[in-house]
């Protein structure tokens, strides 16, 4: 062949190779924008779950105190207000209340109502009726605070009818803090609409309730058509990325809407995307290749004195696509440094060397009042379990000191001096040839306000059930004061009054006295809730829980044993004394509890009430048995008891969190091990607790 006919072959042969990279580009910005739209609409998700647990985490406590309050207040007549101001505590809400069939208004924030005011027919109390579930509201302007709000309503049922409504106000703005604090990116944001398109809520706060996000932009102006029956999708307009997310139970969307550039990056990493980018380069790179390779044959045989300023040129080129891709990269992964939703930060010889935009906000903090400092800089003096800040974090350092991955609890200062609590995993890693230790860390305040909340909510539940047994205990003292007074007027009378009479008559009424303040004293202290880790005797915290439930278990005709294996020996564990005596009360009234349906289910035959605990101890730990000769608990429930929110009482009497904040009690903050097991009779609870150090 010819060189004219062997360069108009490998001319044919390039411009196949440009074509097919041509489709081949193609092709690669179709899947690019069907890969940018599915991770977008992955974040929205996740975004939606966000909110979706902030919501559900307000419907279970309505949902439970519904049921509480059917208990308490519409069968036993007790006052429901100390019950609605604890849910507003515990739930944030603005306010809780209760609405009748009578017209009757009670309300947890002591807002008193005009003359007029009819609860029934006001439009929260309508649409509980109506859907006749647990559901949410329009947003609308509360009368007692001014503020829009919206409702969490539940119709409240009493021998199966619906008696009255209970409603639980969010303001507006609490819900759309909470949305405002996720991110979407650097510039991104999101917002929620209702199933009309109605802006609910939003950065912009003039579009709230008032304009519909159709009509806000008009290159929205199709979406109104578009988002209607969908549960999730994607909609672009101009420059932007608008992807929804239905809510669960609520007929609202949780929104993102971001820049398509910013939606792309963030979207890079996608395996998909990445490789056919790859299989773009290898080809364009082939193709520039055989276009060199072409010309330099050209070159070589027409003009040899350029063939080394082609070369040349060739390198040139190549050096400039590898620093451009490396700067790529680096941004690629800078982007997701700074995108990370928990806080991330580097250290060398335990001083920080790098953090991420997520570690600015935690700490309140400018980037150079981290860099450089240690974790003792960051940290109060003393940890939340009372350990001091520098033995804990030496403590730390020396279980890392051979590298590996951990995960514990640290209590961290911001720059305004609040403390916060939070999770850290510890990874080693080399990094440019040093040895670094990466810390991720994760502010758990909210979970631990929960958690906090609900032992106080059980210990409300209970609060009933004592009050009942407090009356009962008080009875005979009050009493024995009513006859002492009464006994004056026939002694005045009959001339009997004289020193001895009097000093009897007032030692025996301060001693009445004195035992109903006890009373008092030990339900104050048990409400009480332990802030910091302590040492303290267990035999202390039994004999605490043996005086509140002691009146119960009296008035039941059920006896209690008390089993040590000995006395004088000293039983000192690390814990909340509080708490604990709230495990302890708590198992014992479910005991009680156990054995009063045992009996009743066999009403023809006496049932030996008796309740044992035992103490042993053993070489470096303290074992509590718990045994009762109750109905015990059937083998397919036993797997479950520890679960929240799940009890075999039925939620008019049970809670389903008592078990569950024994568990956390016991072994996530007193490091030890709770079991339970079926007996002959009745069940038994082994609780396992470490000595103190020391």
């Amino acid at each position: 062949m010819t060189l004219k006919i062997n360069i108009m072959l490998v001319s044919i042969l390039v411009a196949i190779i440009l074509v097919l990279a041509g489709i081949t580009y193609t092709y690669t910005q179709s899947i690019s924008r069907h890969t940018v739209a599915r991770h977008q609409q992955a974040l929205t998700k996740e975004a939606a779950k966000m909110v979706q647990m902030w919501l559900d985490h307000r419907f279970k406590l309505i949902d439970a105190l519904a049921d509480t309050l059917e208990d308490l207040y519409l069968t036993q007549g007790q006052d429901p207000r100390p019950i609605l101001k604890m849910t507003m505590a515990a739930g944030n809400f603005s306010d809780v209340y209760l609405g009748l069939f009578n017209g009757t208004m009670i309300d947890g924030a002591n807002w008193r109502a005009a003359a007029d005011y009819d609860p029934r027919t006001r439009p929260w109390y309508r649409r509980a009726m109506e859907e006749q579930k647990l559901t949410l509201t329009r947003p609308f302007m509360d009368a007692g605070f001014w503020k829009m709000v919206i409702a969490v309503v539940v119709p409240l049922v009493h021998n199966n009818q619906a008696v009255g409504v209970l409603s639980a106000n969010i303001i507006l703005d609490t819900l759309q803090a909470s949305v405002m604090d996720l991110r979407i990116g650097r510039y991104g944001y999101a917002f929620i609409i209702d199933s009309q398109g109605t802006v609910l809520v939003h950065q912009n706060k003039s579009l709230m309730m008032t304009t519909k996000i159709q009509e806000s932009d008009p290159g929205l102006s199709a979406f109104g058509a578009y988002f209607p029956g969908r549960d999730a999708g994607s909609f672009s307009y101009r420059d932007r990325m608008l992807s929804f997310h239905r809510l669960t139970d609520t007929g609202w969307y949780l929104c993102t809407n971001v820049d398509q550039e910013e939606a792309l990056a963030m979207a890079k990493n996608k395996d998909m995307l990445f490789a056919m980018a790859i299989v773009l380069k290898i080809l364009g790179i082939l193709s520039l290749l055989l276009f060199l390779t072409v010309g330099g044959s050209a070159l070589i045989l027409f003009i040899s004195k350029n063939r080394f300023e082609a070369i040349v040129s060739g390198k040139d080129k190549d050096l400039r696509g590898e620093i451009i891709r490396r700067k790529e990269l680096e941004t690629r992964y800078r982007t997701l440094f700074n995108m990370a939703t928990n806080a991330i930060m580097l250290t060398r010889n335990g001083i920080y060397i790098e953090c991420n935009q997520k570690a600015l906000d935690m700490f309140k903090l400018a980037e150079d009042k981290i860099i450089g400092r240690t974790m003792l800089d960051l940290s109060p003096d003393t940890q939340m379990d009372g350990t001091a800040t520098k033995l804990k974090l030496r403590q730390v350092e020396q279980s890392h000191a051979s590298g590996g991955s951990d995960v514990f609890k640290w209590t961290f200062s911001r720059a305004d001096g609040s403390e916060f609590p939070a999770e850290i995993g510890i990874s080693t890693l080399k990094l440019n040839r040093e040895i670094v230790k990466m810390y991720s860390i994760w502010d758990i305040s909210k979970r631990v306000n929960a958690e906090q909340n609900l032992r106080q909510a059980q210990k409300m539940a209970a609060m009933g059930e004592m009050l009942s047994a407090i009356a009962h205990q008080w009875r005979q003292p009050l009493n024995a004061l009513s006859s002492y007074i009464a006994s004056l007027t026939p002694a005045f009378y009959n001339q009997m009054i004289s020193a001895p009479f009097i000093e009897k008559l007032v030692r025996e009424s301060d001693a009445q006295i004195q035992f109903m303040s006890r009373t008092i004293n030990d339900f104050r202290e048990y409400f009480r809730p332990s802030k910091n880790k302590h040492t303290f005797e267990i035999m202390d915290a039994i004999q605490s829980a043996i005086k509140l439930v002691r009146p119960q278990l009296k008035q039941n005709n059920i006896i209690l044993d008390l089993e040590l294996d000995d006395a004088e020996v000293s039983m000192p564990i690390l814990g909340y004394k509080n708490e604990f005596v709230h495990v302890l009360v708590n198992i014992i009234s479910n005991a009680k509890d156990a054995i009063n349906e045992r009996q009743a289910n066999a009403p023809n035959r006496s049932v030996h009430k008796l309740i044992s605990l035992a103490v042993f101890k053993k070489s470096d730990e303290i074992s509590l048995e718990i045994k009762d000769t109750g109905c015990g608990i059937p083998s397919h429930l036993m797997e479950k008891i520890f679960t929240p929110y799940f009890t075999t009482k039925g939620t008019a009497t049970g809670t389903g969190i008592g078990l569950y904040m024994a568990k956390m009690i016991v072994e996530k903050e007193m490091k030890g091990m709770i079991h339970v097991e079926n007996r002959y009779t009745g069940v038994m609870f082994r609780i396992c607790l470490p000595l103190a150090p020391g």
